[in-house]
């Protein structure tokens, strides 16, 4: 149990809850968003950060461009502060309900970050202590792709609830994402589920959905073992309106696209509470210490 002694929890914040992927490109920053967004619009308290500072797009999907570079040098912190006063920290921005932070809120949107590897990991571990985050219910965290850092700074020094993995149908996908599950898994942080993103096309003319990338049949332990969370079709809507900074389950919320992220959350939330219900079923009991000066008769 020494690895979870280790973790820090983080104060305020009831489920911190990592999005990630083996594989590149299979929409783990929209599902972030979109998974935000939808658990705001149920009532809870959110925030999202964007952990990959090499290609940050939540910016963009949340409507701020930044398309300037920084025009002075951009300090991003990397010391060891946990205990920062409230008026020191990092304001989050607020938009459709969520309180957002990322490394592309500093610099322009074509301006290239190049952190050592190992400081990576330190860094976005630091925005977590250095952003008034104040009160939430989830905490959101977007991975970048890959197994590395800050993963690994991540699992290994924070408390976290929950990781979910974001794939396609497409075997080369599956690879990939087995491998993040293996590394969570490793790392003994619970894997809440799979999302299966870009599972079909839907046609904007007679709403049929028609497979466009080929799925695999081909058995994955670590991916079939685990509840599917959420299929999400792929809709050019989706694409268009997440580019203009307008989540689709805020622009066209009854799209397919829109309801199946609903669902994902409803679903989310249902794994959340069912492992904290088991860890309280599995707390032992201990028994009241006997008031001083009583004492049981011996016969």
């Amino acid at each position: 149990m020494s690895h979870q002694l280790r973790r820090e929890q983080l104060e305020h914040i009831g489920a911190v809850i990592v999005v990630g992927s083996g594989k590149g490109g299979v929409g783990k920053s929209t599902v972030s968003v979109n998974l935000a967004v939808s658990l705001a619009r149920q009532g809870a308290r959110v925030g999202l950060l964007d952990g990959d500072a090499y290609g940050p797009s939540i910016p963009m999907m949340v409507g701020v461009r930044k398309r300037a570079d920084a025009k002075a040098e951009v300090i991003l912190p990397l010391a060891e502060r946990k205990d920062l006063a409230v008026e020191k920290k990092i304001p989050p921005l607020q938009r459709y309900g969520i309180k957002i932070m990322s490394v592309g809120f500093f610099i322009g949107e074509e301006q290239a970050v190049a952190p050592i590897a190992d400081a990576l990991g330190m860094l976005i571990r630091q925005l977590l202590y250095s952003v008034n985050w104040g009160e939430l219910d989830y905490l959101i965290i977007d991975l970048p792709p890959g197994t590395s850092e800050p993963q690994a700074t991540l699992c290994r020094e924070i408390a976290l609830t929950g990781a979910i993995v974001v794939t396609t149908p497409q075997e080369i996908a599956r690879v990939d994402t087995a491998k993040a599950v293996t590394m969570f898994q490793r790392a003994h942080v619970p894997v809440l589920g799979v999302v299966q993103n870009m599972d079909g096309f839907v046609c904007p003319h007679c709403g049929q959905t028609a497979a466009i990338f080929p799925e695999s049949h081909e058995r994955r332990q670590q991916l079939d073992e685990l509840p599917l969370l959420g299929r999400i079709p792929l809709d050019p809507a989706a694409v268009t309106n997440g580019d203009k900074g307008y989540p689709i389950v805020v622009s066209l919320v009854d799209s397919p696209v829109a309801v199946a992220f609903e669902h994902v959350a409803a679903q989310v939330v249902q794994q959340i509470a069912a492992r904290n219900a088991q860890a309280s079923e599995q707390q032992p009991t201990t028994l009241p210490d006997k008031e001083e000066g009583h004492y049981e008769r011996e016969d």
